[in-house]
């Protein structure tokens, strides 16, 4: 048995180096595969904090059959498990060695139950947790690649920085609840509007940022810019449950496109910022496309 736990221990090691979670299953069902002749695995992670949850982290075959004996549930906290369903063309032999298969998977989970926990933290860091969109810290982290990558597929990229008109005033007039309300509004505009493989983030606390992937113009980038300001326009902010008070809000748009514009994201942010500034000086509901020329007698101060 001694033997047993050590090349249990020695595995879990091994996966506590693996850097994916896709490949941390793969190597798991291999293990399972090569000592107890197992074909297949479900991994289901189950929330009972609530309402029981389960959500599906591996399936490695649609045909995987459920035997009572061939089911491992590891308590991982207070209202947190990791079930485990493993399945084979000889399940008495997975019936023969469920102790030290139990005795495997409680350390293979309490391993993968870790990484779940620091691949949740570190997204959350990543999500702005009003409005569900990706922060700063994404842009600071993710960006320069975005950018390899765009001028590695010699894709263009469009930069369009949105800032709500007179933001102020509302918090002014009526509170920061109905501050949030306005940027949740402007949030799902841009969910709306846009399509899924393009990038959204809240940057700061009236401003949002949108990378269009691989866009064909700036016309293009126009066009997604003015959808966007007519749909926010047209949206409605309930102000008073009682009265049925609602309120419109505008919001202005600064648009550069990489790499025409720039060669860097901090030369892409302050020339989007510069965009936007003069966006607003024309008034509400306004865009502007950067250009040298338009912008060179431009005072921010």
């Amino acid at each position: 048995m001694s033997q047993v736990c050590e090349n249990i221990v020695n595995e879990n090691e091994n996966l506590k180096l693996v850097r994916t979670l896709e490949q941390f299953y793969v190597e798991v069902l291999e293990y399972l595969k090569t000592k107890f002749n197992v074909d297949d695995i479900e991994i289901t992670l189950l929330d009972t904090s609530e309402e029981d949850r389960e959500d599906i982290l591996y399936k490695s075959s649609n045909k995987l059959i459920e035997h009572e004996n061939c089911v491992f549930e590891l308590i991982q906290s207070e209202y947190t498990k990791i079930r485990v369903i493993v399945s084979s063309n000889d399940d008495k032999n997975i019936i023969e060695n469920r102790f030290v298969i139990n005795l495997a998977l409680q350390a293979f989970s309490q391993t993968l139950y870790n990484k779940l926990l620091k691949d949740t933290l570190k997204d959350l860091s990543l999500i702005d947790s009003l409005t569900g969109l990706y922060n700063r810290h994404y842009l600071e982290n993710y960006a320069e690649k975005l950018l390899s990558l765009s001028i590695r597929e010699k894709n263009t990229l469009g930069f369009l920085k949105f800032g709500i008109d007179q933001f102020k005033a509302v918090i002014d007039e009526f509170d920061y609840n109905i501050g949030d309300k306005v940027l949740i509004a402007l949030s799902d505009v841009l969910k709306e509007t846009l399509r899924t493989s393009d990038i959204i983030l809240r940057i700061d606390s009236d401003e949002f940022l949108v990378i269009l992937m691989n866009i064909q113009d700036n016309e293009n980038a126009s066009m997604i810019a003015q959808k966007i300001i007519e749909a926010f326009a047209q949206k409605e902010v309930l102000v008073n449950e009682q009265t049925k008070q609602t309120l419109k809000k505008t919001v202005c748009c600064g648009i550069a496109i990489f790499p025409d514009d720039a060669s860097s994201m901090d030369e892409i942010f302050r020339k989007s910022d510069i965009a936007l500034y003069e966006a607003k000086n024309k008034g509400r509901s306004q865009f502007f496309t950067y250009t040298q020329e338009d912008t060179n007698t431009i005072d921010l101060f």
